[in-house]
């Protein structure tokens, strides 16, 4: 044999070993995530995921696209510090939380794992409702000793970051943690059930819809503030917010989970009375369903909306008391550019 030959012959029994190589790679390799996991919280601000999953809208988008069948898991947390920490450690792939707690891990991530948020969910007054017939306003909280105050997460939800807000605009710069010590996390439905019952340390929840609603509605409670009064209007209240390599790696994937959030906002509001339906079913509720189209059809109550809302607020109070580091430019900077055709604020 030449050595001519020899070379050729070497050549095409190395190009052969590249190609069986090849095709001994699983077909799947490459392939984008078999499954998309969500982390949410309670009540009616969630509407938006449990549309996306009961009428199956990822994985329709999934196959459309090629992907194959597609998985789709919902995890309940009780709070912005416990979604927070899913997210972190890869147990979740997509977190549904409040603004606050967003801007946390933004702050926390950037120019690491890079946390964003995917969409604005929804707006809602946060209602901090009461028992405790000695407490009118929130100076009547300032003395007491034998009294709680619920949030989802101390120091970290959205309604504890609230509290301190307003705690600064009644007292002053230096007194937004004034009533932070009279804090609990506790679950909202737990929550409730302390209030009605009565007699217990927590006095105070600082509460969502539809608990809030059921609180107010049983004559034992009364509603001390909002949200909106201590924002001074309307504000996003949740987003939906995942990680930067999760969406590097499955751009197909993440696509289909922003369209179909964007279509299931849409739905909701084209269609009042079936999605409150849809929430009543989803979830098991005891509450009567016409109380829950009247909180989804009120739009000071319940508001689902892709734009984000009064952000920057709680991004300036939150670099001001030292709990986030950076500042943002404007909301565009903890908001994938899937967003930014929306008029934010």
């Amino acid at each position: 044999m030449s050595k001519t030959t020899k070379r050729h012959l070497m050549r095409s029994i190395a190009a052969g070993a590249v190609v069986a190589a090849a095709a001994s790679i699983p077909t799947n390799a490459f392939a984008e995530a078999s499954e998309v996991r969500f982390a949410q919280q309670f009540g009616l601000l969630y509407l938006p995921m449990h549309v996306v999953v009961d009428k199956k809208m990822v994985q329709a988008c999934a196959k459309e696209k090629g992907l194959g069948d597609i998985k789709v898991t919902m995890h309940r947390f009780s709070g912005g510090a416990a979604v927070n920490q899913a997210l972190l450690s890869g147990n979740v792939d997509f977190a549904a939380g409040g603004i606050g707690p967003l801007l946390k891990l933004w702050d926390k991530t950037k120019g690491r794992l890079n946390v964003k948020a995917m969409t604005t969910l929804s707006a809602m007054p946060l209602k901090l409702n009461t028992n405790d017939k000695r407490v009118k306003k929130l100076e009547d909280y300032v003395g007491l000793t034998d009294h709680k105050i619920s949030t989802p997460s101390v120091k970290v939800s959205i309604q504890a970051v609230v509290l301190q807000m307003a705690a600064k605009k009644k007292w002053g710069a230096d007194q937004a943690f004034k009533l932070d010590d009279l804090t609990v996390s506790m679950k909202h439905p737990s929550a409730m059930a302390a209030l009605l019952a009565g007699g217990q340390s927590v006095k105070s929840h600082f509460a969502t819809l539809p608990t809030s609603f059921a609180e107010l509605q049983s004559g034992k409670v009364h509603n001390v503030l909002t949200s909106y009064d201590v924002l001074g209007g309307r504000h996003s209240t949740v987003a939906m917010y995942n990680k930067e390599d999760w969406k590097k790696a499955n751009p197909k994937l993440y696509e289909c989970v922003w369209t179909s959030y964007r279509k299931s906002i849409k739905w909701i509001n084209d269609n009042k009375k079936d999605a409150a339906a849809l929430f009543h079913r989803f979830t098991k509720s005891k509450l009567k369903l016409a109380d829950i189209e009247k909180m989804v059809g009120d739009p000071n109550e319940m508001l689902y909306s892709l734009s984000p809302e009064r952000t920057m607020e709680f991004a300036k109070f939150m670099h001001s008391i030292g709990a986030i580091k950076s500042m943002p430019a404007s909301w565009k900077d903890y908001y994938w550019e899937n967003n930014h055709d929306q008029s934010g604020s």
